[in-house]
């Protein structure tokens, strides 16, 4: 990449790592307002959890919600935005257009799937036990999002997973489920601030990464493409690797 493009890179990454920490307060009363729609689920089915964060591996991950029922798991993601959400199941960044300004998030999808993976790493999980991802906005957004997941809005997330009817855990499979993940619930503050920083190192080694042309997952050259929707960067490694800058 030329030194234009990558000073526009860096430029972007700046804006994304201010408006994380201008929205971290609304992100805090969209969870708690979630949390209340979840509580509405019959008690006797669902089991929740709410703000759960897990360590494994020297690694932390931060998960918004999870119910857990027979019907399987459901991993929940809480957005709060204003404005025309756009973007891709395998994009890097979606798009906030409010008021004709942009702005760059990253992609709640590739968050979650993060958040699924660490839940299946703490139960071992060989496939049997059914977990869903769940992407949620508040109604102060519009959500123009190209996913074969759920993308939804706060109001629509009991409705949705009341649609699942069939039957897939024992209540002894959901009880066991549910004591493992809180049990591994890390409450304690210190811990907690480390979660924080190792966040902003991890944002700060995919900036680097990118601003060299390299893909932050998988380490292969980004190469500059056309799609349907315009020019990207894509990672060399394709399909194998499917990151994608805009």
């Amino acid at each position: 990449m030329d030194s234009n493009t990558v000073i526009t890179i860096i430029a972007f990454l700046a804006i994304i790592a201010a408006a994380i920490i201008w929205r971290a307060t609304k992100g805090k009363r969209g969870e708690k307002h979630v949390s209340v729609l979840l509580s509405l689920l019959p008690k006797s089915k669902y089991k929740i959890i709410n703000n759960l964060l897990l360590q494994s591996g020297g690694h932390s991950t931060q998960i918004d919600h999870v119910v857990v029922s027979i019907y399987g798991l459901f991993v929940i993601e809480t957005k709060y935005y204003q404005g025309w959400i756009y973007g891709g199941e395998n994009s890097e960044f979606w798009t906030q257009n409010i008021y004709g300004h942009k702005y760059e998030l990253r992609n709640p999808l590739r968050q979650n799937q993060g958040h699924i993976k660490a839940i299946q790493r703490l139960l071992g999980n060989d496939g049997t036990i059914p977990i869903h991802s769940i992407v949620a906005f508040s109604r102060q957004s519009t959500i123009k999002v190209d996913s074969s997941l759920p993308v939804i809005y706060w109001g629509q997330i009991v409705p949705y997973i009341r649609r699942f009817k069939e039957s897939k855990l024992s209540e002894d499979n959901v009880n066991a489920i549910y004591h493992t993940l809180i049990t591994a619930n890390v409450t304690d503050r210190d811990a907690i601030k480390q979660h924080i920083s190792s966040v902003r190192q991890n944002q700060s080694r995919r900036n680097t990464a990118v601003a060299n042309g390299k893909c932050p997952l998988c380490g292969g050259n980004l190469v500059l493409r056309n799609g349907r929707y315009g020019r990207f960067y894509g990672c060399s490694n394709y399909p194998s690797c499917k990151y994608i800058l805009k």
